[in-house]
Formats: C-alpha cells, sequence, structure tokens
C-alpha cells in the first residue's frame, strides 16, 4: 500500500512539473489587441477640419464607430479585428485603405467648414 501511495504521489508530481513548464512555452502567432493610425483632416481649401466628427466603418462586421479631430484637424482611428473600410465625415463617403501604425491627410469635398 506504501509503495502505491510513493509511485502515486511521484506520478502527480512530475504532471505537475511537466503543466508547469508547458505555460512557459513561447507563443508566436499573438495579434495585437488594438491597431491606429492617425490621420489629419483638412478642407479643400486647406483649412484643418477642427472638432469634426469621423464616423469609422469597419469591414466584416459592418460596425462604426466615431471619432472626434482635435483644433488641427487630426484624429487617432484605432479598431480590433477588422480594417476600417471608409470613413463618413460631414456627409460624405470616403473610401480609405488605411494601416497600423502609418500617418495620412485626407482632404474633404468640401471647400470650407461652411460648405
Amino acid at each position: 500500500m506504501k509503495n502505491v501511495l510513493k509511485i502515486s504521489g511521484l506520478l502527480g508530481l512530475m504532471m505537475m512539473v511537466v503543466f508547469a513548464m508547458s505555460s512557459f512555452s513561447k507563443v508566436d502567432n499573438i495579434e495585437k489587441e488594438e491597431y491606429s493610425c492617425k490621420v489629419t483632416i483638412k478642407y479643400g481649401n486647406g483649412d484643418p477640419a477642427d472638432r469634426v466628427t469621423v464616423t469609422a466603418s469597419y469591414h466584416g462586421i459592418g460596425g462604426q464607430h466615431d471619432f472626434k479631430t482635435d483644433d488641427n484637424g487630426v484624429v487617432i482611428l484605432t479598431w480590433h479585428v477588422n480594417d476600417i473600410k471608409c470613413l463618413y465625415i460631414k456627409g460624405d463617403k470616403y473610401e480609405v485603405d488605411y494601416r497600423d501604425g502609418k500617418s495620412y491627410t485626407l482632404t474633404l469635398k468640401k471647400n470650407n467648414k461652411y460648405s
């Protein structure tokens, strides 16, 4: 009986060591949790599109999210899994292909903030 308990205890200890060591294995395929890009938005006359709502439409799930430009017309767009397919700004649609970590400039179809 004592031998059976010793063997069971030894096997249990070995299994714990195997499980503990496997938790430190390297994971190669980790996806980023959030992607982003910087977009400077200007009117046709060159003025910054300050404090303008930018609606991003995501590819795949079809969701949308609103962002707001700062006083210089700059907005940081973020997404998780699905890329941004297009932007809606001041009633107009803009097809885009933005990549993580890049900076872009977008000129609006409107000539100025009063258009």
